[in-house]
């Protein structure tokens, strides 16, 4: 018999809905991910009806889950909410039905009740990414808005003659440049198939699987706990690409692991939100950003994802490092023997999750759209769950599993039509090319400080954003400034993306910080900064990108292999640099501190054999004293 009775409820972050209205939920969401599943696997619609279904069935579900204020009712949608989910539904279908009339006969005459949905339009993608995701990303659009209209009083190479509201509304509605276009057809296409492929997994038992492998392969170590966060995150990352939804799933279970052996609340949140953090950029599926890369890039996802496996590997070196010399420096034990589950048994009972990841690889190495092989990912999924009677997922599991999809994409595409109004104002007032020149301006034509700007305005733009819509932002606003400075194309937008990254842990707003520091039960601040020092290699990976090219597969297989040893043993020195211990234990003087700082330096960032050369011999010289001391206790016996 199928269990229906999970239809009546659906319990959210903000609110808990039940009956009629968990009902309609549940019913949304599964027609939701029904129709994105039919036409990534079997159907082409037409452009209108694929971008303009998306924006409004996400806008209609977040005004049913998340309330417009805290007094608002917790248990069902407010008259406010049902309002602003007809007005949804009759701009955006307007939209829909009148796109092709527009497009032949109303171009730049805009009829009245094109402008009055354009406004109801605006006005509605506002109070969507608003409710879900705060008002930092909605005030950025009405600041973009704004300097359209009062251009003229802008200063310097950022003013324009300013526009009409007609023009405005005209622009940002009624063409696909804007609250249609790029970035809500990347979401349609691409994304939301994967967050489908994703709560499949999940639901398919991938995410226990995940989190025991880990244990298996790290439980033992010193630390161990906090390796398996990040081994676990990297893995849940593969399928998940969202940095907080890595934090909330796989942070219930390892922050309070990490505490109880003995990792200070802190750390314990900082190390599980930089692990998130980098399972964004952690192949095969990355985060939804990167679909937006390889669409604005016109790269193929593939190479996109190939290009990210030396980045994200070495990541992980240094996080894991960082990791392993804080266990060091407190003196922690790995997991007790019984709590370690065997390898065997675990790759016995769950080997068949690697499958539908394998297929999805498969299906891109043989050239097939990304959509495609999420759907056939999303099937495989659900086909081999049947192989154990624990896993099966019947009607009732697939059901869940599509709603779960729709509700992750309620909170990632939330933002989705405000970053299209962003998008319109920069086009629109050419501001892309304009803010570009000024950074250029700024650095004198210097490729080093206009990385560094790109940094720090990159962690500006993405307090209380997501990683996606400040990549989206800077994607048009800061990548053409390091092109113009001869970068590659591809190595500037991913420069731009690890940038955008770097704010989910860079105080003073850092969302997966955040979000590990509220299951940790820590400062927030204290939190932020210690996942700075866990990631520090990400401030650096922009600058990686640009100055190592090796990185990204620039150059002959064996100038890869040897770049990469060497970056990689580089990140091993600065973690014992910043954490001031060394893997056999024991202090490291402040001298000896440098000497790693500096070897790792250079060997991270190799221009010449004589600067390798150089990093080796500091690296002796920096570990001799250690290694004299081992072979002297040895000798005395």
């Amino acid at each position: 018999m199928v269990d229906a009775s999970w239809l009546l409820r659906v319990d959210g972050a903000r609110r808990s809905l039940t009956g009629f209205y968990a009902l309609a939920f549940n019913l949304v969401a599964l027609g939701f991910t029904g129709f994105y599943l039919y036409t990534s696997g079997f159907g082409l619609v037409s452009t209108q009806t694929n971008r303009g279904i998306y924006l409004m069935l996400t806008s209609v579900l977040v005004f049913l889950l998340y309330p417009a204020r805290a007094g608002s009712p917790s248990h069902r949608p407010s008259i406010v909410d049902l309002v602003l989910v007809a007005a949804t539904v009759a701009c955006v279908w307007y939209w829909i039905d009148q796109y092709v009339s527009y497009a032949m006969f109303r171009v730049s005459s805009p009829n009245t009740a094109d402008l009055v949905m354009g406004a109801i339009a605006i006005g509605v993608m506002l109070e969507t990414s608003r409710r879900a995701l705060g008002p930092i990303i909605s005030i950025i659009a009405i600041v973009f808005l704004g300097q359209l209209y009062f251009g003229e009083y802008l200063p310097g190479r950022l003013a324009n003659p300013g526009m009409s509201v007609e023009r405005i509304l005209e622009f940002t509605y009624s063409t696909q440049e804007a609250l249609f276009g790029v970035v809500t057809a990347t979401f349609a296409t691409f994304v939301f198939p994967f967050m489908i492929f994703g709560a499949f997994l999940e639901r398919s038992g991938a995410g226990a699987f995940f989190m025991d492998l880990g244990t298996a392969l790290a439980g033992r170590w010193r630390g161990g706990p906090a390796k398996i966060a990040v081994m676990t995150s990297a893995l849940f990352g593969s399928i998940s690409g969202s940095s907080v939804a890595n934090v909330v799933t796989t942070g219930a279970f390892t922050i309070p692991l990490m505490k109880r052996t003995g990792f200070r609340n802190h750390d314990a949140g900082a190390i599980e939100a930089i692990a998130s953090t980098g399972g964004q950029f952690m192949p095969p599926v990355m985060g939804a950003g990167v679909f937006i890369l390889a669409t604005l890039t016109e790269t193929s996802y593939l190479t996109i994802a190939l290009m990210n496996v030396i980045p994200a590997v070495v990541f992980f070196v240094f996080l894991l490092s960082m990791v392993d010399l804080e266990a060091v420096r407190l003196d922690l034990k790995g997991l007790p023997a019984e709590e370690i589950p065997s390898l065997r048994s675990v790759l016995a009972k769950g080997w068949q999750f690697f499958v539908p990841l394998i297929a999805v690889i498969g299906l891109l190495f043989s050239g097939y759209s990304a959509d495609f092989c999420a759907f056939w990912g999303t099937v495989s999924a659900a086909a081999l769950s049947w192989l154990r009677r624990d896993t099966r997922m019947g009607p009732t599991a697939i059901a869940q599993a599509m709603v779960g999809g729709a509700r992750s994409n309620a909170a990632a595409g939330a933002a989705i039509g405000t970053l299209g109004i962003i998008i319109g104002g920069i086009v629109l007032a050419g501001l892309g090319l304009k803010f570009s020149a000024v950074l250029i301006d700024f650095s004198g034509g210097n490729l080093f400080v206009a990385l560094c700007l790109v940094t720090v305005v990159s962690i500006i733009i993405g307090m209380g954003s997501s990683t996606t819509g400040s990549y989206i932002i800077l994607s048009v606003v800061a990548a053409p400034a390091l092109i113009n400075l001869g970068v590659p194309v591809v190595a500037a937008h991913l420069a731009v993306f690890y940038a955008a990254c770097l704010s989910n842990i860079t105080p003073p707003v850092c969302v997966a910080a955040f979000a590990g520091a509220a299951i940790a039960d820590a400062p927030p601040m204290k939190t932020g900064f210690s996942a700075l020092k866990f990631g520090a290699t990400l401030v650096l990976m922009p600058f990686s990108f640009v100055y190592v090219p090796q990185l990204l597969l620039d150059g002959t297989p064996l100038d890869i292999a040897y770049t990469t040893a060497l970056y990689a043993i580089g990140c091993v020195l600065f973690a014992i640099a910043l954490q001031g211990t060394e893997p056999v234990g024991g202090v490291v003087t402040p001298l000896r501190r440098a000497l790693f700082l500096i070897a790792g330096g250079l060997l991270m960032f190799p221009t010449n054999l004589w600067i390798d050369m150089a990093g080796l011999a500091l690296l002796v010289a920096a570990a001799a004293p250690t290694a004299l001391a081992r072979r002297n206790r040895i000798a005395a016996g």
